[in-house]
């Protein structure tokens, strides 16, 4: 199964009230590219993090040797809202006529590439779904994989819901994956977030 990979770095950091992306978790390691470091060990093709058209990029890291690399897209109309993002990343790896597409948020810096690795599985093992979203007590959350199928439902998406209209709808037919890891759905909003994220990053020494 062919599966791309869409990287939502597009947000304006409006809670935060600064580049929230490059803030560093330690010593050279950026808020933005850790997650994205974990999905380029996932075998993601083509992996394009999509990036407002006015970022610097200062938070991209290189990828590492071995690993799968990636490019980015810029969204002119990210502004407009999260879908308008996803939108953006579909038209850059549509083209390409993937089997799926997985969503992930780039301010969840602990997501895992073994856990997208679950969610891959999920999918194959029950090609009829839709979906195969991560799980926070139940609740379908980011990051999620879609099937071929579900394509025209995510372009059609709009505001900032993301695929909640898809999760909550008994049209699409999904599997929700508990994850292991508590960290696993902390994002960073706010300072208060950040600091959070920061102590638990020196915690773990990831």
């Amino acid at each position: 199964m062919k599966v791309a990979g869409i990287y939502l770095a597009a947000g304006q950091s409006k809670r935060m009230g600064r580049p929230k992306l490059s803030l560093e978790l330690s010593s050279g390691k950026r808020l933005g590219g850790a997650a994205l470091l974990q999905l380029a060990n996932c075998g993601l093709d083509p992996l394009v993090v999509v990036v407002r058209a006015d970022d610097a990029l200062d938070w991209l890291p290189e990828p590492p040797m071995g690993m799968s690399g990636w490019r980015t897209e810029s969204c002119f109309t990210s502004t407009l809202g999260l879908s308008f993002s996803l939108r953006c990343g579909l038209n850059a790896v549509l083209p390409q006529n993937p089997d799926a597409v997985l969503v992930a948020l780039a301010d969840q810096p602990f997501i895992r590439a073994s856990e997208v690795r679950r969610l891959v599985a999920a999918l194959e093992r029950e090609p009829g779904l839709h979906y195969a979203a991560s799980g926070n007590r139940g609740e379908a959350m980011p990051p999620s994989l879609f099937s071929k199928a579900a394509f025209p439902a995510l372009e059609q998406l709009d505001g900032d819901r993301g695929a909640k209209r898809i999760f909550d709808s008994p049209e699409f037919k999904g599997v929700v994956l508990e994850m292991r890891d508590p960290d696993y759905f902390l994002d960073t909003d706010t300072e208060a977030d950040f600091l959070k994220t920061q102590s638990r990053w020196a915690e773990i020494d990831i």
